[in-house]
Order: structure tokens, then C-alpha cells, then sequence
């Protein structure tokens, strides 16, 4: 069982190399074209300053933890400020969930310990989660990665609980140095997205020299599409990834996004792994022999 020999485009970045090697170790041709970076969207004492004001204020019941790299960046900044030993006590008698075992590490380099992590590593796990517990009159705070989700804050207030959302960065097609920087210290093989290479990616997709494109997660797809709208070049990229590219979602998130631009997908694993993304487009070509 081989992917023989095929190109296949890889639209992560932080762990573009590591998706590079799985492709390369079942006989596929990676082809690394990042389409999302992150840049800070608003300035850090002001994020970090507000965090803290309201964990000292509210008493917050849960708090959602989605990702390792907005932990980072947020308590790195409380602690320039002296403030995460105070953090740290506020939050011990919060239950503490992470989205996934990502954000659980980084916390716990900070000295806070998770209380669970759901078995799927989505919003709709963490909401499978957290809806076992009586949520009514309840305070939840958010740490988002640099998207938020209305429906997800929606659903929480359905059960009666009042959300507080926080986001330390947000998605572009660009990387900031200071971003860069701090993704090398936590130890992420980064690979930057750049304007030039996202348009040769749409210029070799519609030119058939892309056999399988991969998109790990649903910001990748929407920053992806949206350069591609204002170039003016959808209505081909569709056409081609619907009928000539096999389109590879690691997830039922990605995919939705993806199903928002009609793009059909035509693999996502069960196990919501890069690792059992690359098996299954495996198994899927295997398949027609």
C-alpha cells in the first residue's frame, strides 16, 4: 500500500514537516505550501491585563483552554507582568479543559494542571464534555485560537452559562517575527506562508501538477480561499479541486469549512490525526486497484 508517487500539497505550518515526512514514508512527493500564519490582533499588556481582570473579578466555574499556542502566548505575557502565580491561584478552583492534549502541555510548563481533555479534539467534543456538568448560572471563560465560533458560545448559554471569550492572535496569510519567534521556543518546526506561495499553489493546482491537497485545520481553508477571492481565481480553484484533486480534510471542522467554499471532500479518517489522514487517503487509492 503506497501513495505512488503522488504530489501532495501540505497547507499546515507548524507541523508541515512532520506531515511532509508521514507522505513521504507511504511513497508520496510532499509538497509544502502554507496558507495560514498568525499575527497579533491586539497589543499583549492589553489581552493579558484583561484575562487577568477578569479571572480576579468573576468567579469563573470552567475555563476552555483551545490551544497550546495561544497559552503560550498568553501566559508568557502575565508572566512579564508578575501575574501568573496570582493566575495560577484563581484558576484552582476552576475546572480546566482542554481542547486537547496541545493546550494541556503547555499548561502544565506554566504550573496548571487540566482537569480533562475530551476523547474527540473538536468543539464538538469539548461541548459533548462540558455538558455533563450543570452549566446553569454558570461562568465559562474561552481561550480561542484566532477564530471564534458564535454557534459553540451559543450552545453554552443555551444551558444557562454566561461566556467570557479571549483570543491572544488571529489568522493571516503573513507571520509576524515576534510569532515566529515564540512558535521556534516552543519547539514547532515552523514553515512561514507567504503571498508568492499560496498563488503558485493555486497556479499548479489548475495547471494539474497537484494530485492530493491536505488542510488540517478550518483557518488554513478560509485564509486559503479568501486569497484565492481576492485574486480572483475561486471559481477556477473550485472547478479543479472538484473534479481533478483528491481533497483531504483531517476532520469533520475542516471539512465543514471546506463544504462552506463547495469543495467536496473526498477522505477524512475516522481518528482525527494527520497521521491517520495520510493512512486513510492511502487506503482510499489503494482502493481502486
Amino acid at each position: 500500500m503506497s501513495l505512488r508517487g503522488i504530489t501532495v500539497a501540505i497547507t499546515s505550518s507548524r507541523r508541515a514537516f512532520e506531515l511532509a515526512n508521514i507522505v513521504r514514508k507511504f511513497g508520496g512527493v510532499p509538497y509544502i505550501a502554507p496558507t495560514i500564519g498568525i499575527i497579533n490582533n491586539i497589543p499583549p499588556i492589553s489581552y493579558g491585563n484583561r484575562f487577568l481582570k477578569t479571572i480576579v473579578q468573576e468567579n469563573i466555574h470552567f475555563f476552555i483552554f483551545m490551544t497550546g499556542v495561544g497559552v503560550f502566548n498568553l501566559f508568557q505575557k502575565l508572566k512579564e507582568l508578575h501575574q501568573l502565580e496570582n493566575v495560577i491561584e484563581r484558576l484552582r478552583d476552576t475546572i480546566v479543559i482542554a481542547r486537547s492534549n496541545k493546550p494541556a502541555m503547555e499548561l502544565r510548563k506554566f504550573g496548571i494542571a487540566t482537569n480533562f481533555v475530551p476523547n474527540m479534539n473538536t468543539l464538538e467534543g469539548v461541548f459533548d464534555l462540558i455538558r455533563n456538568f450543570d452549566l446553569k448560572n454558570k461562568n465559562i471563560g474561552i481561550l480561542w485560537h484566532g477564530d471564534f465560533s458564535d454557534l459553540f458560545k451559543r450552545k453554552l448559554e443555551s444551558l444557562g452559562s454566561k461566556v467570557f471569550e479571549f483570543s491572544s492572535y488571529s489568522y493571516s496569510i503573513n507571520l509576524e517575527q515576534e510569532n515566529a519567534n515564540m512558535l521556534k521556543e516552543m519547539g514547532y518546526d515552523y514553515v512561514a506562508p507567504t503571498e508568492e506561495k499560496i498563488r503558485k499553489l493555486i497556479e499548479d493546482i489548475t495547471s494539474g501538477s497537484i494530485d492530493t491537497i491536505t488542510f488540517t485545520s478550518p483557518p488554513a481553508v478560509n485564509e486559503f480561499f479568501e486569497f484565492a477571492r481576492k485574486n480572483s481565481k475561486v471559481d477556477s480553484l473550485k472547478d479543479w479541486l472538484n473534479r481533478y484533486v483528491l481533497v483531504v480534510s483531517v476532520g469533520p471542522s475542516t471539512s465543514r469549512k471546506l463544504e462552506k467554499f463547495e469543495i467536496k471532500v473526498d477522505v477524512m479518517p475516522s481518528t482525527y490525526r494527520m497521521g491517520s489522514m495520510i493512512k486513510e487517503l492511502v487506503d482510499f487509492i489503494s482502493s481502486y486497484d
